[in-house]
């Protein structure tokens, strides 16, 4: 039942924010409303894989796509994992920069600059091959990535008007959030 696999996979997805989040303590010094924006978006993306879905929740669909979809689901759990860990008490839903707030380019981020967003477009291709229906899910994926991009330009903006040169340097040899893509 592909409804198990992705409550499943989702739950593990979610539960690394719960057990490596570090609590906040300070108020942001500088946010990017805009992000809520690029949220929007990426709710409306799995709006679009979740009601056409209603009736194939229960459906038997090929194993390929449940090697697939589970394969997904845990690189977008590993991403999450090592993302939120890295980033420490810099991790936020929205766009923002703290008092103290360090270009972190450890770890997931040596490889791209916003494997959080990639755990997430990995969890969206994980639904899609669990649940996706046409024509939705290609609309899905669609507002996702939109959403996505909206929110990486907003912290990009933030990063690069903190630490100038510093970030752009990193910019320009780390891709957003697929790798060997820029």
């Amino acid at each position: 039942m592909p409804v198990l696999y992705f409550f499943g996979l989702s739950s593990l997805w979610m539960l690394q924010f719960l057990l490596f989040r570090t609590r906040h303590t300070s108020t942001p010094v500088k946010t990017a409303p805009i992000s809520r924006l690029g949220m929007l978006f990426q709710v409306f993306g799995y709006w679009a894989i979740f009601f056409p879905a209603r009736t194939t929740w229960t459906e038997p669909i090929p194993a390929w796509r449940i090697y697939a979809a589970t394969a997904f689901g845990l690189l977008g759990i590993w991403l999450a994992s090592t993302g939120v860990r890295h980033l420490g008490k810099q991790w936020r839903m929205k766009a923002a920069l703290n008092a103290d707030h360090e270009l972190v380019t450890s770890g997931p981020y040596q490889i791209i600059r916003h494997p959080i967003y990639a755990s997430m477009f990995a969890m969206m291709i994980m639904s899609v091959l669990l649940l996706g229906r046409l024509p939705w899910w290609p609309i899905a994926i669609a507002l996702f990535l939109i959403g996505i991009e909206i929110r990486i330009h907003a912290e990009d903006g933030l990063l690069r008007e903190r630490f100038g040169s510093r970030f752009e340097d990193w910019k320009s040899k780390v891709p957003a959030y697929l790798p060997l893509l820029r």
